[in-house]
């Protein structure tokens, strides 16, 4: 096991497991060191070779190996990717660094080869930098057992070592990512549960609120509204989390129910329908295996956040900037008589030029997008019996009310008198 390198970032078993694969399929030995050029696992079932044992058994033997790893681990580090180099005995080795957020984390070492077959100037060599083996003939026949390994195929080694390597590390910083988030999400439930209990706030009446506060959600998706989308998501997880008292099944369905509902409402947002439905069936199916509340939690969130930014899909970074700016000012001034040329004028752009975004990027006009963000918040205004349709209409940025009656209905599919009287 790899207990002296960072086990929060490198799974040791999966390291162990991945690796054992390589070496199965190489035949060539590999071992994992810190930045020390300590080794602190031999992986695979290959030991060391006849002749590196021997050297470690000599005088100053560990000490001379543990240097030339130490050089080794250092140089691979500084370049970040393999390093070939000769071991202070003379075989061909190579270092592949363990790089995690630009920090060193040790190496994998490899080969304990030969590149080239034995002769004459190898030997002599060889007893140069061995100059303090007594039994040199003993060395030099365990030399000749050294598998030679052309330096095609050691580079190509290498590079695939690298690979499996990097993979694994993204592999475990993904996993530490996720396990930081769903942490952080579930101290976030708690702080909510513990403020609402302080100020004594009710218990959900059956799911009456929680709907109420699902189609609010719903509306922030549909307008792009990615702060208040994500707070409201938020007092919905906290609100299935204490109603629920953590039941696995209940909150599997309400959660695959959310994810339907939001994908549909990142549709009718601007989000492109084939990709939101391919993202929908690669979240339910992802959904089968789950076995923990806080797992269900994190995959909502993230893909609440995959459709949010599938609203604003955009090939061009400063499109992006602009349509979104433009959907931010009219959520502010909504309430105003706007135009096209009150949002272009604020963005110092033509009336024409943002129209075509809009048209092309949201597929749908600014006025459409105006409609749609006034509807929405006469919807949340409507809970409040203090206000008449025609202050709520007025409130909205409507001035004449029978037109806001007739473009509610379009919207809704019912007057808003008709909505209104339905709430109370």
């Amino acid at each position: 096991m790899l207990q002296t390198l960072d086990s929060n970032l490198l799974d040791p078993n999966y390291l162990e497991e991945s690796l054992g694969s390589f070496q199965n399929a190489t035949g060539l030995h590999i071992e994992a060191i810190n930045n020390q050029g300590v080794t602190v696992s031999l992986l695979g079932n290959i030991e060391r070779s006849e002749f590196c044992r021997y050297i470690r058994s000599q005088p100053e033997g560990e000490r001379k190996c543990q240097d030339s790893y130490k050089r080794a681990n250092f140089e691979a580090a500084k370049w970040e990717e393999p390093y070939f180099f000769r071991c202070h005995a003379g075989l061909v080795i190579w270092a592949v660094p363990i790089m995690i957020q630009g920090v060193s984390r040790g190496s994998i070492i490899c080969g304990q080869v030969l590149m080239w077959e034995p002769d004459h100037f190898f030997y002599q060599e060889l007893k140069k930098l061995n100059a303090g083996i007594e039994n040199f003939e003993r060395l030099k026949n365990m030399a000749c057992k050294l598998e030679v390994v052309s330096p095609q195929r050691s580079q190509a080694a290498a590079d695939m070592l690298f690979v499996v390597v990097n993979h694994m590390i993204k592999r475990n910083i993904n996993s530490l990512e996720e396990i930081n988030a769903t942490r952080l999400q579930q101290q976030q439930i708690r702080h909510e549960i513990e403020e609402r209990k302080k100020k004594n706030l009710r218990e959900l009446s059956e799911y009456d609120d929680y709907l109420k506060k699902e189609r609010k959600f719903l509306r922030y998706i549909r307008l792009g509204d990615r702060t208040r989308a994500n707070q409201t998501l938020q007092s919905l997880l906290t609100d299935l989390q204490s109603k629920t008292l953590g039941d696995l099944e209940t909150i599997k369905v309400r959660i695959i129910e959310l994810a339907t509902l939001t994908s549909r409402a990142a549709v009718e947002g601007g989000a492109n329908a084939e990709r939101i439905m391919k993202l929908l069936k690669d979240f339910n199916k992802e959904m089968e295996g789950f076995e923990r509340v806080e797992k269900y939690f994190y995959t909502i969130q993230r893909i609440v956040e995959t459709f949010l930014e599938s609203i604003f899909t955009l090939a061009d970074k400063k499109h992006i900037a602009i349509v979104k700016n433009a959907r931010d000012f009219i959520m502010e001034n909504y309430a105003l008589p706007l135009t096209v040329n009150d949002v272009a004028q604020h963005l110092f752009i033509s009336p024409s030029h943002l129209s075509r975004l809009f048209r092309e990027e949201l597929d749908c006009t600014i006025n459409d997008y105006l409609t749609r963000v006034r509807v929405e918040q006469a919807v949340d205004i409507m809970k409040k019996p203090e206000f008449s349709v025609a202050q709520v209409s007025k409130a909205v940025g409507f001035q004449n009310q029978s037109y806001f009656s007739k473009v509610f209905r379009k919207y809704i599919g019912v007057t808003p008198l008709t909505y209104k009287n339905s709430l109370y």
